[in-house]
This record gives structure tokens, sequence and C-alpha cells, in this order.
């Protein structure tokens, strides 16, 4: 039973983070982004930070690998927002 919820983890970890993969590659290609809601995302990285540490202090992988890369993602559309804004 144990090996099923890890395999759940981990196709919910790899859909959670390639959901975030088209937002990403589309504002860094266009370099538009207005459209982008900036309080949404700084919650988004500020919830995916916390999970992240949730899941090292209870050693969960799969929690740690999908909040940590979508933090990442998350921070990385921000810098994005804030330069082409």
């Amino acid at each position: 039973m144990l090996v099923i919820a890890e395999g759940i983890g981990y196709a919910a970890a790899g859909i959670g983070t390639v959901m975030f993969l088209p937002q990403v590659i589309q504002c860094f290609k266009t370099k538009k982004t207005k459209d982008i809601s900036l309080l949404t995302y700084t919650l988004l990285a500020l919830s995916t930070f916390l999970w992240t540490i949730y899941g090292v202090v209870l050693m969960l992988f799969p929690v740690v690998l999908v909040n940590s890369v979508i933090c990442m993602l998350s921070i990385f559309l921000l810098l994005l927002k804030r330069r082409y804004g």
C-alpha cells in the first residue's frame, strides 16, 4: 500500500511541476507578464516554500520535490514580472 501511495505522490509531483512550465515558457519567450497576478504568484511562492519546509521536516520527498520546483518557478515568474511588468 505504501508503494502505491508513493507512486501517487510522485505522479502528483510530476503533474504539479509540469503544469507551471507552459506559463513560465510563454512569459520567458514573449516577455509579456502584464496578465500575471503579482499577488497570486507571491502567495504561491510563499505557500510552496512553507510546504517545502513541511516536507523536509516530515521527510516526504514528493512534497519537497514538487513544492521546491514550483516555488522556484514562481519566483522566476515574479522576477520576469518585475523586469517586464
